[in-house]
C-alpha cells in the first residue's frame, strides 16, 4: 500500500485549497513513476505535534504491515520536529516503509536518509526561529505598553486596531469597586451576596449578557488592568497605554481587603 501524507497546520489554509494542491502534486509523482496510490491522510494540526490523527492513523496502518511508501510534497508536511520526525523515520525504517518527499527528492537510499536529516533539522529551526521573532514582537509590545496576547478583559472591546473602554461596562465595572469598599462593614461573603444582588437589580450584566457569579466578581476586583496595569505571565507588569477604569490607589485600597 501506497499512502500519501497531506497536511496544513489550520482550518484557514484548509480552505485556500492547500490540501488539494498538495494532493494533486503527489497524484502527478505517482503517475509520472508508475506509482498507484491506495490511501490519502489529510492533517488540519501543526507539524510540531508529537500526536496527531493522521500520524496515529498511519501507524496502525504501518502495523497492519500492508505500508511499502509514504509519500508527502515536502518534508515538513510530515513533522517539523527533528526528533519526533527522526523517530517516526526510523520507525518506517525498521517496518521496511520508504518515506519520500518529492520537493525535497528525498528517497530510502544512504544519500536520501541523510538529506532527511539534514532537512528536518532544518525545518525544527525554521519554526524556532518563527517563535522567537514572536516572542521579541510580544516583548516589545509589551514593554511599549500594549496587551500582547491573551483573551481581553471585561470592559474592553476593539474599534478596528484599537482597544477601547465600552461605555456601559465601565460604569458597571467602576459600581462594583466601589460598592465593594462601601460594603466594607458586612463580612466577606455577605458583602459578595449583596453586591451580586444589586448588580441584578440594577441590570448589569456580563459581556455576553449572562448574569455575574462569584468568579467573575473576583475576576472584575482583581484585575489590575482597570487600574492602568498589564500583568503578563513570563513578562511581568508594564502600564498600559488604554484608558483605566479607576486609580491605582483605589485598587491598592480594594486589594488590601482580601489580606
Amino acid at each position: 500500500m501506497n499512502v500519501a501524507l497531506v497536511r496544513v497546520s489550520s482550518i484557514g489554509q484548509q480552505k485556500n485549497t492547500s490540501l488539494s494542491q498538495q494532493k494533486t502534486r503527489i497524484q502527478q509523482y505517482a503517475a509520472f513513476n508508475d506509482i498507484q496510490i491506495d490511501k490519502v491522510i489529510e492533517e488540519v494540526e501543526s507539524g510540531a505535534k508529537e500526536t496527531r490523527k493522521g500520524l496515529e492513523l498511519l501507524r496502525m496502518l504501518v502495523e497492519t504491515g500492508v505500508v511499502e511508501r509514504v509519500i508527502v510534497l515536502k518534508l515538513d508536511r510530515f513533522s517539523r520536529d527533528l526528533f519526533h520526525g527522526l523517530r517516526w523515520l526510523r520507525y518506517l525504517n525498521d517496518n521496511n516503509v520508504e518515506l519520500i518527499s518529492i520537493q525535497e527528492k528525498i528517497d530510502n537510499s544512504i544519500s536520501g536518509k541523510l538529506m532527511t536529516q539534514m532537512l528536518l533539522s532544518l525545518a525544527e529551526y525554521e519554526k524556532s526561529t518563527i517563535v522567537q521573532r514572536l516572542n521579541r514582537g510580544k516583548e516589545k509590545k509589551f514593554a511599549d505598553g500594549y496587551r500582547p496576547c491573551g483573551n481581553i478583559a471585561f470592559g474592553y472591546e476593539y474599534d478596528n486596531d484599537d482597544l477601547i473602554l465600552n461605555g456601559n461596562h465601565k460604569r458597571t465595572i467602576r459600581f462594583i469597586f466601589r460598592r465593594w469598599i462601601e460594603l466594607q462593614d458586612l463580612n466577606k461573603t455577605r458583602r459578595m451576596h449583596t453586591l451580586l444582588y444589586e448588580l441584578k437589580r440594577r441590570g448589569y450584566f456580563f459581556r455576553d449578557g449572562s448574569e455575574f457569579n462569584y468568579q467573575r466578581v473576583m475576576y472584575v476586583l482583581k484585575n489590575s488592568i482597570y487600574a492602568g496595569q498589564l500583568s503578563v505571565k513570563n513578562l511581568g507588569e508594564s502600564q498600559h497605554q488604554y484608558d483605566s477604569v479607576i486609580s491605582k490607589k483605589y485598587f491598592n485600597r480594594v486589594q488590601a481587603t482580601f489580606a
